[in-house]
Order: structure tokens, then sequence, then C-alpha cells
């Protein structure tokens, strides 16, 4: 099974998001859930997991936020979230809504759950923006000190997307919740 932790290392390349250009038939190699959208250094992603390995996109810290959750990886995560904002839609809102009730509130409330974990990144960390963790990556040796790449340091997405297309992910959730 691929690895589903983010690509934060010094790596000298970029990572962006890229729109791929067959059509979508295969699986994000990360939740390994739902069908992938977009590549980040040529590796196929959904749009939920997208962010957490395209730490250099210009927006990320709009897009997605780091959190603390060792007992879930990066992919379990994904899935997580993917439900979130689907849930939130299929009654016709998003997490960020107020005057939610049934699944949406539900939906909204372990979406905050989430966001809390915030906390944790900035007490282990000294930040929640995924920019700062990476420009701060790319400055330290290659491997700073044993098994740094085994943390609890997680990518939330926040439910938008980059700049270039803001509505894509909201459109997107849209789509899955009438699939569902």
């Amino acid at each position: 099974m691929p690895s589903s932790r983010p690509l934060a290392s010094a790596a000298p390349e970029r990572l962006t998001v890229e729109d791929l250009t067959a059509p979508m038939s295969g699986h994000c190699t990360c939740c390994e859930h739902m069908l992938a959208a977009v590549t980040v250094s040529g590796r196929p992603l959904c749009l939920t997991c997208a962010p957490a390995f395209a730490l250099d996109e210009p927006g990320i810290d709009d897009v997605a936020t780091l959190i603390w959750l060792p007992h879930l990886d990066q992919g379990a995560l994904g899935r997580c979230v993917t439900a979130l904002h689907v849930a939130a839609q299929a009654a016709g809102h998003t997490v960020y809504d107020q005057g939610l009730s049934g699944e949406a509130l539900s939906a909204k409330r372990a979406f905050e759950a989430l966001l809390s974990c915030r906390l944790g990144a900035l007490e282990k960390i000294g930040t929640d923006r995924p920019s700062l963790y990476r420009s701060a990556l790319k400055s330290l040796s290659r491997s700073p000190f044993p098994n740094a790449h085994e943390t609890g340091l997680r990518i939330l997405m926040r439910g938008k997307w980059f700049p270039d297309n803001p509505r894509r992910y909201l459109d997107a959730t849209q789509e899955w919740a009438v699939s569902r």
C-alpha cells in the first residue's frame, strides 16, 4: 500500500497541483477511496487529499491547516473529511454554515473537533500554517532527527480550493452528495 504520508520533506521540487490529463479512472493514492482528479509530483490524488501534498501551492494556508492527530494517518483523515463535507452538502450546507440540524449539524461538530486539533500543531511546532511548515522543512537538513516522518502532524482540508478555482471543492462535494 502506498504511503499516505504527505510529501513534507525538504525535496527541491515544487509541490503543486496539476490536473490529470487523462480521464479520472484510478483512485487517490492517499485515501484509496475517491477517484483521483489531480496529481502532485506525479502522484494521483483526490481533491480532499491533494492539499496535504501540495504544500507549495499559492493559497495553501486558506485551503488547509495543520493539525495534530497521531491516531489517524493522512489517508484515513482524508476519508473522514470527505464524508463530513459530503454529509453537510447532502443537506444543502457546508460545515461552516450556522443553524444546522441532523446530519449536517453532526458533520459540522465533527469538523470543528478536527479543527480544534490545530492547537496541538501550534503546541508541537509553533504553527498551524502548512506554508510555514514547508518553508521550515526546506531550510532543515535532509534528516534533522531520526523518525521525523512519524509525527502526528496531518493536513486538514478546510473545504475550499486554491485561488485559481476557489469553488472547485465545493462543486465537487455537491456532486458527491448527489451521487451518494
